[in-house]
């Protein structure tokens, strides 16, 4: 029977053990971690002014690489699919402004947190602290940056997640009648995965890379290392832009909806060629 416990889980991380889930189904959703969840980015971007030592092209892809909030923005701005157009329609839009300018003989680094919100308080960075450039004395910049919604496999700019790795559940076996308690497993094991405490072998197999040095040092062939079937780990890292269950959440949603559409044209398929279900 499927079942999804949590490991771990913090502010930015979060950790999910999948069981009896086939290896395509989990290898799916951390796909769609990375691909398919809607995020808000600078889409592109409209200079007034600009007298740095910085290009243009420069700034601009290093401001569409500034993670954006979009918790709200997924329900209240139209999907990607529809923005794409040369006339977009109304809803697809947010715009934040950056004006910034030096005296003589002054210099100033500009950050993320320069860039104004416009029209919805809510886009805002996720982080204060990015630099995107420096002004050198008497220089100045002016421009206006468009968000909308997209994907991760447009753009990796649009991608909320940092990390998203799928690996198989370590399971380790020591076999008594072979050890002799050389201890060599526990001190080259990196992750202190094993242990010897009190005379005694101790196992944490969360702990667990399944990088197999333990097998290798044991010079008796006591440790036994495998994985279990249908069972794997699924961590998932945000970039701040989702809450990283929300992210693993939108992941499975936009699966489903891609199975939906491929039962339905299938469905079309058939009734074309007269078969009837």
């Amino acid at each position: 029977m499927v079942s999804i416990d949590v490991l771990e889980r913090s502010s930015s991380e979060i950790t999910l053990v999948l069981k009896d889930v086939p290896l395509e189904y989990a290898n799916a959703v951390r796909r769609a971690v990375l691909e398919e969840v809607p995020t808000m980015a600078v889409d592109y971007v409209v200079f007034y002014d600009n007298t740095s030592a910085l290009s243009d092209e420069i700034i601009s892809h290093r401001i569409s690489m500034i993670p954006l909030k979009s918790d709200t923005a997924i329900e209240r701005y139209k999907q990607p699919e529809e923005c794409k157009s040369s006339s977009p329609p109304d809803g697809c839009y947010t715009s934040l402004y950056l004006e910034a300018e030096t005296g003589h003989q002054e210099e100033l680094v500009v950050y993320s947190r320069d860039l104004k919100p416009q029209e919805d308080p809510e886009v805002i960075p996720v982080y204060r602290d990015i630099p995107i450039l420096k002004l050198g004395p008497q220089q100045r910049v002016v421009l206006e940056a468009w968000a909308r919604l997209g994907r991760g496999r447009e753009h990796i700019k649009w991608s909320p997640a940092a990390v998203s790795v799928l690996t198989h559940v370590p399971m380790i076996t020591i076999h008594a009648d072979r050890c002799v308690m050389c201890r060599l497993c526990a001190e080259n094991c990196p992750t202190k995965a094993i242990d010897v405490k009190d005379s005694k072998i101790q196992i944490d197999e969360s702990k667990c890379t399944l990088c197999r040095q333990c097998v290798k040092v044991c010079r008796t062939e006591a440790v036994e290392l495998d994985w279990r079937k249908d069972e794997y780990k699924l961590h998932v890292e945000s970039s701040g832009v989702l809450k990283p269950e929300r992210i693993v959440l939108e992941a499975m949603t936009q699966v489903k909806k891609k199975l939906q559409i491929f039962y339905e044209e299938f469905e079309k398929a058939l009734s074309a060629t007269g078969v009837k279900l």
